[in-house]
């Protein structure tokens, strides 16, 4: 399983646009796209979406471009991922019981409603301000395990 392109690039676009907001002032869509080596034309969709979800503001003319409606610390991955995608749905019979007539009997639906759920959950977490202050890579986010790490081995924790 793989979250789509849409939703990854639309999370690179609100924090591009989180980062720059100290200054309030829009930012251009080509600007955004020269940072994250994406096209402009593929931004424009992503933000169309994000507009009609209420996480923009689009000022247009002169001076024009792209703000967050809320502050960073305001807006999670959730609404973001969904605002490109549509709902978190793992698999069709979390929230429809009635595509698979072995739903109500089907052994493994509560593992993937159980999947479904933390995935939300963690999404829902998850603010824009957090994705901003933890930066980019190398390593995990402060209070996390290295990957491959022991989880009690924690980077910054001696």
């Amino acid at each position: 399983m793989k979250l789509s392109t849409r939703a990854r690039y639309a999370l690179r676009l609100m924090i591009d646009l989180a980062s720059a907001e100290s200054g309030h002032k829009p930012v251009k869509l080509k600007d955004i796209a020269r940072r994250q080596n994406i096209s402009r034309r593929y931004l424009e969709q992503l933000a169309q979406n994000l507009k009609r979800a209420n996480l923009l503001i689009v000022t247009c003319g002169r001076g024009g471009g792209y703000r967050l409606r809320l502050p960073p610390d305001q807006i999670s991955a959730l609404d973001i991922v969904e605002a490109t995608l549509g709902p978190i749905n793992i698999v069709d019979c979390v929230s429809n019981q009635e595509v698979c007539t072995r739903s109500a009997t089907c052994p493994s639906r509560w593992m993937w409603v159980e999947l479904n759920q933390r995935m939300e959950e963690v999404l829902r977490q998850r603010t824009l301000a957090d994705l901003v202050e933890w930066g980019p890579p190398p390593g995990p986010p402060p209070g996390r395990p290295a990957a491959g790490g022991c989880p009690d081995m924690v980077l910054g924790e001696k």
